[in-house]
């Protein structure tokens, strides 16, 4: 965990200059774009043949998102996390780390004050590696998604947010050096939800914090600004 703290500390150092400039208010047309950086933890549980594990992540991301047209957005997102599933009877597979990629559309089907509603789907591509005593582990899954998004405006800088959608994660844990294996998983449950605030900053930065529950258990907090 001592990598994953140390890569928030060196971004933050980096974006930090950019969430405190004073912003103008504006409007945005097509084109706009929303720079993020999220800090998240989660837990799930996969299915393997013959067992079932927790598998708990701890992910430092950034994500773009740009207004394609007035209703519709699409997003790219990487970044860096940690993986532990302390049930695992391989070593090398408990604690493990690497990098996800991955891309987003919305469609704003209500877009007027003080609601806002969307529906999101997306792909997301992850892989960890882990090694220990000669034996190296490589952990992929493909998440694809689909949610649908609501917000009330409480004030002029307070915003609620949820969310509901469904997640279906499949995966596979490969072995090599002393032994080799192949090994299937799933995700156990699909149906996730999210509540939060955002709160802004600015006219184009604003501060966001969600709980997360259902298949992904834990929280997410982001820092956001518009250009």
């Amino acid at each position: 965990m001592s990598k994953y703290f140390a890569a928030i500390a060196r971004l933050l150092l980096v974006v930090t200059p950019l969430f405190i400039m004073p912003r103008a208010f504006a409007d945005y047309p097509a084109g706009e774009l929303d720079f993020s950086m999220q800090v998240e933890h989660n837990e799930t549980r996969w299915r393997y043949a013959n067992q079932t594990l927790t598998s708990k992540s701890s992910v430092l991301g950034v994500r773009l998102k740009e207004r394609l047209s007035p209703r519709l957005l699409g997003s790219l997102k990487a970044g860096y996390l940690d993986l532990s599933q302390s049930g695992n009877p391989l070593p090398a597979a408990r604690t493990t780390s690497g990098y996800y990629g991955g891309i987003e559309l919305t469609m704003r089907l209500l877009d007027t004050a003080p609601l806002n509603l969307a529906l999101s789907g997306g792909y997301t591509y992850t892989q960890t590696e882990g090694h220990e005593s000669g034996t190296d582990v490589e952990l992929r899954w493909y998440d694809t998604y689909v949610q649908l998004d609501l917000g009330v405006a409480l004030n002029e800088r307070l915003m609620l947010h949820a969310s509901g959608g469904t997640l279906r994660s499949d995966g596979e844990q490969r072995v090599s050096g002393n032994t080799t294996a192949l090994l299937e998983f799933e995700q156990t449950d699909q149906g996730y939800y999210s509540a939060g605030l955002s709160y802004w900053l600015d006219g184009t930065g604003y501060l966001s914090a969600s709980q997360v529950g259902g298949s992904q258990e834990g929280f997410r907090f982001s820092f956001h600004r518009r250009f």
